[in-house]
């Protein structure tokens, strides 16, 4: 009779271990979901040369499909920055998924647009390579939501 109620005993521990087990894992989840928060559809960037505006029509992006991606140049005057080659890159952040790379074309005086393509839904980097006419090279990063 006494290995009845520790039977019972040991039981009840695995069963509060478990317990324990999924809410720890549970917060963690939400941890992880709550630090990844993707940037809102337009983000404001100021480099030594100027500043960017950045936006993506129709927010959050679309996996699998094109994307517009729209970026405003200024010098540091406030004057439009022409004649700058602009690329970007795509990678999506925490996993090991394809990058996507594209240029953007300059639309009007300071105005670039480009296409973009995330390959799956999730949060991604997006890593833009700014060359101005000066030879003046600059970097500028921003994340984003893609959904299905």
């Amino acid at each position: 009779m006494l290995s009845e109620p520790k039977s019972r005993t040991s039981l009840f521990k695995y069963a509060l271990m478990l317990i324990a087990l999924a809410i720890v894992i549970g917060l963690g989840i939400v941890w992880l979901q709550s630090s990844n928060e993707a940037a809102p559809p337009m983000t404001e960037h100021t480099f030594d040369s100027g500043h960017a505006i950045w936006s993506i029509a129709d927010y959050p992006a679309k996996a699998l499909h094109e994307n517009r991606f729209e970026i405003s140049l200024t010098d540091q005057a406030g004057a439009p920055l022409e004649g700058a080659t602009l690329s970007v890159k795509l990678d999506m952040v925490n996993m090991i998924c394809g990058d996507y790379a594209f240029a953007m074309t300059e639309v009007a005086p300071g105005k670039y647009a480009g296409e973009g393509v995330p390959l799956m839904a999730g949060t991604w980097k997006a890593t833009l390579t700014l060359d101005t006419k000066n030879k003046e090279e600059y970097t500028i990063v921003r994340l984003l939501r893609a959904v299905h």
